[in-house]
């Protein structure tokens, strides 16, 4: 039987690469959904390869084949898929990743900001409806292979590992003259623009150690970061007894992708590498400059604050790195908007779905109003 696959965000680095792995065994897959943004040309290409019964964007353009849905609730009142994949990037994939658990679908979920902001309510919304929610990240892929199977109060701490980004060798002072182009030069990962952005300053692991914690149902003090510059291992976990479990693979997102669609199977592809451990010359572990840390401590400072301040740093952040990417503001600028704003927010609301959702909106448009 074929299993039937909706991407939201087929246009995407992770959707693109989603469809790559499925094109290698078509069979086995009938294709439901396919959603873009602004990348018309691109969807359109995949229509008409693919096929699709539905398809969204931000056009109205209609196709030879499928049929064009208006919203992501229109698309999920129709969509009978097996398997959900939300590759939506920043605050737009955080509806359509509750509809979506509300349902009880099966979600392998790569939208950060869903996690970050309300995980927490997310995955008890998960387990009431029955749905399951597969971590699509590298790092959480690997720390739930790790622990999976593990009684939880066996564990002593996960880490999570960080590249450092494009920019983990420049000095404080060169990141005041930081472009653009060298933020998007990351060393070993091939993504998107805004998480790219993101991991330079390192609120891409602010935001992956709150996954874990909801994700995981782990306190914050039990997770760590750790720099490991080559990539290779993903995530750890300590257990009580000493042993530590790892995964390692090559820094390609089609590994978890892969492992996600085929779960709880296990299906090699000839477009993924294996490692070869006689080449690889040497496995390093180091902590961060102190004086690189900026971004980190104010991101973790926030997520100990209040419930809704994880929300707050997702629209803020998403703001702050789009004004980045438009030439509005420099690198170091985007911190000095996000704490202004940070220090005149009012998170007194009390913390649910809804406030969640209004929080990272109303961030989002101070923090844009902020930079001007």
């Amino acid at each position: 039987m074929k299993r039937k696959v909706s991407i939201l965000g087929s246009t995407g680095s992770v959707g693109t690469q989603c469809l790559d792995l499925i094109e290698e065994n078509i069979e086995e897959f009938e294709l439901i959904t396919i959603t873009a943004g602004n990348n018309e040309n691109k969807l359109e290409e995949q229509v008409n390869k693919f096929k699709p019964k539905y398809y969204y964007s931000n056009s109205d353009v209609d196709y030879s084949y499928g049929k064009r849905m208006n919203s992501y609730k229109d698309i999920l009142n129709f969509d009978d898929s097996d398997l959900m994949v939300i590759a939506l990037s920043g605050i737009e994939g955080i509806d359509p990743t509750i509809f979506s658990i509300e349902q009880g679908r099966k979600v392998l979920l790569a939208n950060k900001e869903s996690l970050v902001a309300g995980g927490d309510i997310i995955v008890e919304l998960s387990k009431d409806k029955g749905s399951e929610i597969i971590p699509l990240d590298s790092e959480h892929s690997a720390i739930w292979q790790c622990i999976k199977n593990e009684d939880s109060v066996s564990i002593d701490r996960v880490i999570l590992t960080a590249s450092g980004g494009a920019l983990r060798d420049r000095t404080a002072e060169e990141l005041k003259k930081i472009t653009v182009k060298d933020v998007l030069a990351h060393p070993t990962w091939k993504m998107g623009r805004k998480i790219t952005v993101d991991s330079s300053t390192l609120i891409n692991k602010v935001f992956e150690v709150q996954e874990a914690s909801n994700l995981f149902s782990l306190p914050l003090d039990k997770i760590e970061v750790l720099f490991h510059r080559q990539s290779l291992i993903h995530g750890l976990a300590e257990f009580k007894d000493g042993n530590i479990l790892a995964v390692l693979s090559y820094p390609d997102m089609k590994i978890p992708i892969l492992y996600g669609l085929y779960y709880p199977e296990r299906k090699s592809s000839s477009k993924i590498k294996k490692i070869d451990f006689r080449s690889i010359k040497g496995l390093s572990f180091e902590s961060f400059p102190e004086d690189k840390l900026g971004w980190f401590n104010f991101g973790i400072q926030l997520l100990n604050s209040s419930k809704l301040a994880p929300s707050f740093l997702v629209g803020s952040d998403q703001a702050a790195v789009e004004m980045f990417l438009e030439g509005k503001i420099s690198y170091t600028g985007m911190l000095d908007a996000m704490k202004r704003v940070y220090d005149k927010f009012d998170f007194s609301d009390e913390y649910n779905l809804e406030t969640i959702k209004e929080t990272v909106q109303r961030s989002y448009l101070k923090t844009i109003e902020e930079i001007g």
